[in-house]
């Protein structure tokens, strides 16, 4: 694992105007120094303290280097690991491809394009994408509400797209048994900012709402939402809440639905036309993808592949989330 940088507390000591700059020149960065994916997450990683995947304890000694890459032990539990372990570049073959593939990905190119240009198989190449989007899944912690907040729901059709079954009766048996649809939470304010959150179930549920909420709007905010029961009935009684009758009328001039209602039919769109549905279990790592792309990816495709690997490398467990989200085969 190379060194990128000489002085290690100058570089973390950065102005948020001089990170943005870092990133956006990231990728040039990289191949001038003939560095990967993995040297940028030895460099990420300093930013905050290395912690155990078995126990997530920081109580974390040095153990030495093994082809490079440094390797800790975990004073609470025994564990040895490696400074990429648990990360989305953990296990990862050919490292020196996945800048290439992060910038096709970024691009917008389908998987079979990314496998073609970048020189990896199919099965690869789906694998590399689901270990960035599980990585992504924590960027929600980013994301509040100000203002004038909406909230709805949104219903995407059920989808076990790619399961393979052991028989005919096995499949009619799963096809009895799956839903129609699962609803999605979906909430916007006037800044732009928006989250989307998969509950897994056919109806969004109070529990659900006041979890998706919580932590995200504070009492100044006024909250629109629709007439259903589990959006009337929001627990959060000290924010302003304005109950919307359909989504074009309007409280005051100025309170309504219609914003987010736009955009749900939006990411919608996105979801069914350009990916022709994802499987349901996937949903919610695709939502942080579209979410990534309206608050974080808004630049052109050389600045965004900086932006995309940042935001992967800052994740510590996002292999083991790839590997629990793999392993479910249908979600009833």
């Amino acid at each position: 694992m190379k060194t990128l940088v000489d002085n290690i507390d100058k570089h973390l000591a950065m102005s948020k105007e001089d990170s943005k700059a870092f990133f956006d020149n990231l990728y040039d960065f990289l191949l001038e120094n003939e560095a990967d994916a993995v040297d940028y997450q030895g460099l990420k990683i300093q930013s905050t303290p290395p912690l155990c995947p078995n126990c997530h304890s920081n109580n974390i000694v040095k153990n030495g280097k093994q082809k490079g890459i440094q390797n800790y032990r975990c004073k609470h539990c025994g564990r040895q690991f490696r400074v990429t372990t648990g990360t989305f570049v953990y296990r990862l073959q050919k490292p020196q491809l996945m800048l290439e593939y992060i910038r096709c990905m970024v691009a917008g190119k389908s998987l079979r394009a990314c496998a073609r240009e970048v020189g990896i198989s199919l099965p690869t190449s789906f694998t590399w994408r689901h270990k960035i989007l599980a990585a992504l899944k924590n960027f929600d912690k980013n994301v509040n509400f100000f203002g004038i907040v909406e909230i709805d729901e949104l219903l995407m059709d059920y989808s076990e797209k790619g399961r393979k079954y052991s028989s005919v009766k096995e499949m009619k048996q799963a096809m009895r048994k799956k839903p129609k649809k699962v609803a999605v939470i979906v909430a916007t304010d006037r800044s732009g900012n928006i989250l989307f959150r998969n509950t897994e179930s056919k109806r969004a549920k109070r529990e659900d709402i006041d979890k998706f909420l919580k932590g995200r709007i504070t009492e100044d905010e006024v909250l629109c939402t629709g007439t259903k029961y589990a959006f009337r009935h929001i627990r959060k009684s000290k924010v302003k809440h304005k109950e919307i009758v359909g989504a074009k009328k309007k409280k005051r001039g100025i309170y309504s639905t219609a914003i987010v209602k736009a955009k749900s039919e939006e990411f919608a769109r996105w979801i069914y036309s350009k990916f022709r549905g994802v499987a349901t279990k996937y949903l919610q790592n695709y939502i942080m993808w579209y979410v990534a792309i309206g608050k974080y990816l808004s630049g052109g495709v050389i600045s965004n592949i900086g932006r995309m690997l940042n935001l992967a490398s800052s994740d510590r467990f996002a292999w083991y989330e790839y590997f629990r989200v793999s392993k479910i085969s249908y979600i009833v």
